[in-house]
């Protein structure tokens, strides 16, 4: 497996390069999801339901997803995770030569018993699955979601499960009027969804959110452009505004435009390098400081993924990055006081209060490429993002 990772996924990482001009993005918008698709694969899914107390994308995959899964089924055991997919639409038919149709739903992880063109049979369920349907465990660089962790305390273990509230990729900071969003003490809640640009290069989404205080009345506006690009590039462009009189943001450095990463690329596991645009080199060194892009590597079931984070050069001002050794990847404009508090150069809190009428605009990009790829295709990439 790892011979064919490193042949037939690096001349695929080639390819999709030189065909990315060519390349259409499809969104497909469900009750309570948007799936957005690069041909025949998964790239993540928007998920804005009630249910949560925040909206999130989950999963998010790297390139190359299905080809791992069919090499894992002809070379893995069953109990592999690589053999392994998750379940993206909300409800996803299973069909079988006999007998009744089956369904999965969001959520659901399937072990692959065979895999025939686009279909996917699954034993465990009786059925075949379409890969339109799923997004393999072996592309995923998002942590899923355990809702009934395992009390375990070894922090190596793949089963080693914190800080709940990390989840997928997502937008929210702490002292929103007091209130810790990022450590979800309050609810955002979507208010609405558009499918601005179903399908092209890029596919886009507006959704506007409300950030409730503890009684569910709105404290902060926030209006929300998602584009998705065929080299999986997401950007993340939001105004902020008060939904009352005036809202006060407070520095901290809880925030805000984030990815948990899954427990294989975490650096203290094993994954990395961490690097940033300026040449640092580690979690410790990237922490807490601005730059145009850091850049977070590390293996999926053996194969390395990378996830740059970038910081648009139109913001009111530079943002900085939480960025830890446990996979928590995040940027953040709010918290040069809370970062720089512990070095020889503090800097005044970054506190804002935004009055009835004002706003703030930010804007944010992650790719999500394959970890051979170094800092000259991470600049490019940027250089395009911040145009």
């Amino acid at each position: 497996m790892r011979r064919f990772a490193a042949g037939c996924l690096a001349w695929l990482v080639v390819c999709s390069v030189a065909f990315a001009e060519d390349q259409k993005v499809t969104l497909d918008k469900q009750r309570e999801s948007v799936k957005v698709m690069l041909g025949d694969d998964v790239f993540t899914v928007f998920r804005f339901g009630p249910g949560r107390r925040k909206p999130f994308f989950q999963p998010v995959t790297g390139p190359g997803g299905f080809e791992l899964l069919k090499e894992a089924v002809s070379t893995q055991q069953p109990d592999s995770p690589a053999r392994k997919v998750f379940v993206v639409s909300e409800i996803a038919p299973l069909t079988a030569d006999e007998g009744a149709a089956r369904v999965a739903h969001y959520g659901d992880v399937l072990t692959v018993d065979r895999v025939d063109g686009n279909k996917l049979w699954i034993s465990a369920r009786n059925g075949w699955i379409n890969r339109s349907d799923v997004a393999p465990l072996a592309a995923t660089v998002t942590r899923l979601i355990n809702d009934n962790p395992l009390p375990i305390k070894d922090k190596l273990s793949p089963d080693f499960y914190d800080h709940p509230h990390h989840k997928g990729i997502w937008f929210s900071v702490d002292e929103i009027n007091g209130i810790k969003f990022w450590m979800e003490e309050s609810r955002v809640a979507v208010q609405s969804v558009e499918v601005e640009q179903g399908k092209g290069n890029p596919a886009v989404i507006k959704f506007v959110s409300h950030w409730l205080d503890k009684k569910d009345a709105p404290v902060l506006k926030e209006e929300t452009t998602v584009s998705f690009y065929p080299n999986r590039l997401m950007t993340y462009d939001v105004k902020l505004s008060a939904a009352g009189e005036s809202v006060k943001i407070g520095d901290t450095k809880e925030g805000m435009f984030a990815i948990r990463l899954p427990n294989s690329m975490r650096e203290y596991a094993g994954g990395g390098p961490v690097t940033n645009a300026d040449g640092a080199n580690g979690t410790k060194e990237a922490w807490g400081k601005p730059s145009h892009w850091v850049n977070y590597n590390g293996p999926v079931d053996g194969h390395v993924f990378g996830v740059a984070i970038m910081d648009s050069p139109k913001n009111p001002w530079a943002s900085r990055y939480h960025v830890r050794d446990y996979g928590l990847f995040s940027i953040n404009p709010f918290g040069a006081g809370a970062y720089t508090a512990e070095t020889p150069e503090p800097q005044p809190a970054h506190a804002r209060e935004l009055k009835a009428g004002e706003d703030l605009h930010f804007k944010y990009g992650i790719w999500i490429h394959d970890g051979a790829l170094g800092a000259d295709e991470i600049n490019k990439v940027y250089e395009g993002f911040a145009k």
